[in-house]
């Protein structure tokens, strides 16, 4: 028996990265899945490297080898009208959403905030936030139809909590999802229905490698970033050592009475004193 066995999953950003170590742990874990990620031509602004529809044919491999169920559905979460379908298409072949893991996200270029171009701006706000509301807006209502119990997961980020500088857009937007979250979160509680962000640190994932790419870094630069960042030494580190293991007990009875609540998963990050900082 497994935690999650006879439940419907909906993953976004499923075909790789972190969404793709959820669906294969929720999976091992005895839960069905509909990955949901773009998976065609359509592009943030500037072009990043979006989601393939290879991705999320390999994700649904990884689930069938733990003996799980995987639906790839390809959903810009953006555009209402495909959240709608994905919802449609979930329903027909599961019968059902228990659970919801809002994973996709965007990072944007490095720019001053007077120097974002607004189509820029726009679009990883759509990405991040609106992108994350439109598929609360369609799943929820099918969460609640399947009554008392389930759980949803919001990925937010560390810079939900304290923005950088030059990545103001995406710390908004962040910052934005938590607090959808803690709104839904008293929304839902009379339902039964559980509501928690996360913050995943420094996680090494395709999102974080487009960034580098779209803003002329290589792997290299990114990796020299983190070290030292954190407390635990851990710097840029795997989905499934890190986030997905907060996903998974987010979603789980274990967490019962646990909902409103802000995860960091950072390695100690946003509390490592800056030496520049500490008092002599």
């Amino acid at each position: 028996m497994g935690k999650f066995d006879g439940k419907v999953a909906v993953i976004t950003g499923g075909a790789r990265g972190q969404g793709r170590s959820h669906a294969v742990a929720l999976a091992r874990e005895g839960c069905r899945v509909a990955l949901w990620d773009i998976a065609n031509d359509a592009t943030t602004n500037p072009p990043y490297r979006m989601a393939s529809r290879d991705d999320l044919d390999e994700t649904v491999r990884l689930v069938k080898d733990v003996g799980g169920e995987a639906l790839p559905v390809t959903v810009d979460v953006r555009d209402s009208a495909q959240v709608r379908a994905g919802v449609s298409e979930t329903l027909d072949r599961f019968g059902a959403i228990n659970y919801l893991v809002a994973q996709q996200g965007a990072m944007p270029l490095t720019r001053e905030v007077w120097n974002t171009d607004e189509e820029h701006w726009n679009d990883i706000i759509a990405v991040n936030l609106t992108g994350t509301f439109l598929t609360v807006k369609y799943v929820v209502p099918e969460i609640i139809k399947a009554g008392r119990g389930g759980a949803i997961v919001l990925t937010s980020s560390t810079a939900g909590l304290m923005t950088f500088p030059w990545l103001t857009s995406y710390g908004a937007a962040k910052h934005g999802v938590i607090g959808l979250g803690k709104g839904l979160a008293n929304e839902l509680g009379p339902y039964g229905i559980r509501v928690n962000m996360i913050c995943p640190g420094a996680v090494d994932s395709p999102m974080v490698d487009s960034f580098a790419e779209a803003n002329g870094l290589t792997r290299a630069d990114m990796f020299s970033q983190f070290d030292g960042m954190d407390l635990l030494g851990a710097g840029l580190v795997k989905p499934e050592e890190s986030t997905t293991p907060a996903v998974v007990y987010l979603l789980s009875s274990d967490a019962m009475w646990v909902t409103g609540h802000t995860l960091i998963v950072d390695a100690g990050a946003m509390i490592k004193p800056n030496a520049g900082n500490v008092a002599s």
